[in-house]
């Protein structure tokens, strides 16, 4: 195969293989305000489930102090009960000092347990605003997702479009020429072919040759940068397969 035809079907390739890599981001990355968009979902979603985590916590400690609350009061009933019965004064007083003690602690704990209730009742709203979405933000949510999905769809159907022509480039190559680009590739992706223009190459912008301008021009031999190693061609000799 003579280096020209080569050459043109390497530069395909590279055409048709940044049309692959652009086809798949299309598919791959939402567009900016979609992505805006579902950032703020996520926010939202992150500072909801640290809400339902926080009402969790004040559930349980309500829960904890109700405990102490009824174990307090039956002990205070336990009290009342020996008030009825004690003989001296020795011993009222000793009861009744038991009495204020566990009194004390009941509205301790009671007072908590508002203060909880309060926060919970806090809480509650704040998640119930939070997983709450308006008419205006589930249309507009609705609208950016179905365009995304109408995007993926298009690149979806121009991925199958260029990965049949990379197939057909690939057959017109044969298998040692496809070996050959494929380790170009391997060392070199995305960016193997590049055009030369005003003696310099477009990928790395330095200088060549003299010499290597000619080499390019010539097409005799593949001529690669001095500087980068890119495969580099004229664009005015040289144009990629019709499609």
């Amino acid at each position: 195969m003579e280096t020209r035809q080569k050459l043109q079907y390497f530069l395909t390739l590279q055409l048709l293989l940044d049309q692959r890599r652009a086809a798949k981001s299309r598919m791959e990355t939402p567009p900016e305000e979609l992505q805006a968009h579902r950032a703020r979902f996520a926010e939202k979603e992150k500072l909801l489930q640290g809400k339902r985590v926080e009402l969790e916590k004040r559930k349980a400690e309500q829960a904890t102090l109700q405990q102490e609350v009824e174990a307090l009061q039956r002990e205070r009933d336990h009290f009342r009960r020996q008030k009825t019965m004690v003989t001296n004064m020795r011993q009222l007083q000793a009861v009744v000092s038991e009495l204020d003690h566990v009194e004390s602690e009941i509205k301790t704990r009671e007072e908590k347990l508002l203060s909880l209730w309060q926060q919970a009742e806090t809480l509650e709203k704040e998640i119930a605003e939070l997983a709450s979405e308006s008419e205006e933000e589930r249309k507009l949510r609705e609208e950016l997702e179905a365009a995304f999905a109408v995007q993926r769809e298009q690149a979806q159907k121009e991925l199958t479009i260029l990965e049949a022509r990379v197939r057909e480039v690939q057959k017109l190559l044969g298998s040692e020429g496809w070996e050959e680009f494929k380790k170009l590739w391997a060392s070199r992706k995305p960016t193997v072919v590049v055009p030369m223009a005003d003696g310099s190459c477009t990928h790395c912008h330095a200088q060549l040759r003299p010499y290597l301008v000619q080499v390019v021009r010539e097409m005799e031999e593949f001529a690669f940068c001095d500087s980068c190693r890119r495969l580099l061609y004229d664009p005015e000799l040289v144009q990629p397969l019709a499609s």
